[in-house]
């Protein structure tokens, strides 16, 4: 007996103990997180964007018609007395009854009948003993009457039965000859009317048909006026887009200059018939087979110009190889940056649109190694578009990449000078000397400086060409581009980035501006600080991943109206168009980065402007630069209230924002020789330019870093234990 309940009390503690494991143990949640209306959160987001965008669209509209009413209001005002049209008369100034009036008009459906009383006004007591005052009789009158109209209703007649009841009017001391009934008679009925149905008059009555008013010659005459203005603004816009051609395009054209038909098609398709100055100059060079270092100015064409004979050497390897084991590599084009990669895959295969059998793939950072294996065994490659570092991930990692290569007739180094700078010559020297020695090498690049034109022995045959379209002496900048700089002190630079920004906004309807700061972080910072402040903004930088790059670069390609905050990763021959203003806070690396980033603006001969926003310590750099056409900007003047508001935008800001850009700046500004050799100077200005972005106080640095950067034991330098 004690047995068996000893028994049945261990079964139920476990059963309870089992319960209670479950119960600790199951999932919490009731799966993905839902909206209103059941959405998801990209659903939610994307319906949100779309609402904004309609809600932008109906902005510009109205920006739209108010623009057309002041150039009709200008019109009125220009026009002669002494014209010879009939309605020059009224094409006058608009009085402030007219305006008030011509504004109602906007509101008025199409069809609708114009209610407009020039009797309405205040209701003012009657300065004369006059019981009944007629205002209709007496026009000199100042004043309404609280009662000077009455309505009855009569029946009306219609295809010889009554109808519907008509209200009509009687005025007093007035004669209606229809109704047949005397003026005593129609006192006794009078029901009294006061207030908007007073105000009404006459047109307080139904009507079964709408009268619709009739075009006047004023209203035609202001429409043909606006007609013949904006044609006159198209013709000069396509005058002023033929002589912003002349300047850089050739008269060969392309199909004299020996390409297969089918890319002549595809350049004829695209809207290309000329060639550039430097499409000219190197492509005679290049399908010859010799190397070339080609020097052109930014937004003149360089990439087509290296991509023409890229397909051509395709088009020949493809016809004279035979079956090969492995399908090789025939051309490999190295790019600095990921979407400088993307922008000339994209053009390729513009290009490409009527060959069949070549394809273009890139080989860029921020996607995953073995989705790349995948995509060039499966998918056809016979240009290949690369970033040095992923190009030699999969060499390293023995990916076959290296056998295709073994193939290939031609290398390309775009951006070359950057290339072979000091933060990619070592990749790019591991990755030459994977390549057989019998190929054509071409070298393209805005500005060439001699160390890079020593350097390039290393890439290029002894007997190569040097093409320069830029010329000796000539300006290496677009010429149409006004550059300027700023000097002011370091604490009112975000002041100044957003009043500078306010003007151009406000001066160019269809403004398009890239702000370019000297690290990640910083621009993270100024991004944030910037969408605060409710600009129309976007931010662009290393730290972002691959697919948020591109979909802000191309969503920046197709806007207007959008302002891009970016780091140098924007900087090289990247093809936004119309970009308006290019604004540089802070001194860039060089003179040649320099030159780069305002090569944004300015684009196939365009106009366009630049602004180089430079602190006191860092005039120096105007030596530098000191044989390119800048002129000093003129200080602003910040109203107080602007700079309240920065500084409480600012203050919203998260502080690890804040603390990230401190120390990318502070290690920015010390790797650069004449600022990082007083150590004691540059932690002082950090310290200012934390102060100036709200931080109480300096963020520490880890031991190592000090010491790496010659930091440690400086005052101002705080280390992190």
């Amino acid at each position: 007996m004690w047995a068996w309940m000893l028994g049945e009390g261990r079964r139920a503690v476990s059963e309870v103990a089992c319960t209670y494991n479950w119960v600790a143990l199951r999932h919490m949640g009731g799966g993905p997180r839902t909206f209103p209306g059941g959405v998801n959160k990209w659903k939610w987001k994307r319906m949100h964007a779309k609402r904004a965008g309609d809600k932008q669209k109906r902005l510009i509209e109205q920006e739209k018609q108010l623009y057309e009413a002041r150039i009709r209001s200008h019109i009125r005002s220009t026009l002669s007395p002494d014209h010879h049209s009939a309605a020059a008369a009224t094409h006058r100034p608009l009085s402030p009854n007219d305006h008030v009036k011509a504004l109602a008009d906007r509101f008025v459906k199409e069809g609708a009948q114009d209610l407009w009383n020039t009797n309405d006004g205040p209701l003012t007591p009657n300065p004369t003993p006059n019981p009944t005052p007629n205002p209709i009789s007496n026009p000199n009158l100042n004043f309404r009457p609280k009662h000077s109209r009455a309505y009855r209703s009569v029946p009306e007649v219609r295809n010889n039965r009554v109808g519907a009841h008509k209200y009509r009017f009687w005025r007093k001391g007035s004669d209606d000859s229809s109704s047949g009934e005397s003026e005593s008679e129609n006192e006794n009925e009078l029901s009294l009317k006061t207030g908007s149905s007073a105000s009404l008059g006459e047109y307080d009555v139904k009507r079964e048909k709408r009268v619709v008013p009739k075009k006047s010659e004023e209203v035609e005459f202001i429409r043909h006026e606006l007609i013949k203005r904006k044609l006159r603004q198209i013709e000069e816009q396509e005058i002023e887009k033929q002589h912003s051609y002349e300047s850089i395009l050739s008269n060969t054209r392309f199909d004299e200059c020996g390409i297969s038909p089918q890319t002549v098609k595809a350049l004829s398709s695209a809207g290309y018939v000329h060639m550039t100055r430097v499409q000219e100059a190197s492509l005679s060079i290049c399908l010859e087979g010799l190397d070339a270092l080609v020097k052109s100015k930014t937004g003149t064409g360089k990439s087509v110009a290296f991509l023409l004979p890229a397909i051509e050497t395709v088009l020949k390897a493809m016809s004279s190889s035979t079956s090969q084991r492995v399908p090789p590599i025939y051309v490999l084009i190295l790019c600095p940056t990921r979407e400088l990669a993307s922008q000339i895959a994209a053009v390729a295969k513009v290009l490409l649109k009527y060959q069949d059998g070549i394809g273009v793939q890139t080989l860029v950072g921020g996607i995953r190694f073995k989705v790349d294996q995948k995509r060039l065994e499966s998918d056809p490659c016979q240009i290949l578009v690369a970033t040095p570092g992923r190009l030699l991930d999969h060499i390293e990692n023995k990916s076959g990449i290296s056998l295709r290569l073994m193939g290939l007739r031609m290398l390309v180094l775009d951006e070359a000078d950057h290339l072979l700078d000091l933060g990619f010559r070592k990749d790019v020297e591991k990755i030459v000397d994977c390549l057989p020695r019998q190929r054509q090498s071409l070298l393209f690049s805005a500005t060439i400086p001699k160390e890079v034109r020593r350097i390039s022995q290393l890439v290029l045959k002894r007997e190569h060409k040097y093409v320069d379209t830029v010329g000796m002496g000539c300006v290496e900048t677009p010429v149409k581009v006004k550059q300027s700089y700023l000097v002011a002190p370091h604490e009112s630079h975000f002041q100044l980035v957003h009043h500078i920004l306010k003007e151009h906004i406000l001066q160019t309807p269809d403004y398009k501006v890239i702000v370019f700061c000297i690290t990640g972080m910083v621009t993270s910072l100024m991004y944030n600080l910037l969408r605060e402040m409710k600009m129309n903004v976007r931010e662009m930088h290393s730290r972002k991943p691959q697919l948020y790059r591109t979909r802000i670069s191309d969503e920046f390609k197709e806007s207007k109206q959008l302002i891009l905050v970016s780091s140098d990763v924007s900087s090289r021959g990247m093809n936004y168009p119309d970009v308006t203003l290019v604004i540089q806070v802070g001194i860039p690396s060089d003179r040649e980065q320099y030159i780069h980033r305002l090569g944004r603006t300015g684009r196939e001969d365009k106009e366009g402007e630049g602004i180089l926003l430079i602190a006191p310590w860092e005039k120096y750099f105007l030596e530098e630069i000191k044989d390119l056409p800048l002129q000093e900007f003129p200080l602003p003047d910040i109203h107080p209230q602007a700079k309240l508001k920065i500084e409480n935008s600012m203050a919203k800001i998260d502080n690890d924002i804040k603390e990230a850009a401190y120390h990318a700046w502070l290690g920015y500004y010390n790797s650069i020789r004449e600022i990082g050799r007083e150590k004691s100077t540059v932690a002082e200005l950090a310290n200012r330019f934390s102060e100036s972005i709200g931080l109480q106080r300096p963020p520490a640095l880890f031991r190592k870093t000090a010491i790496k950067m010659g930091l440690k034991d400086i005052p101002g330098i705080r280390i992190r234990k």
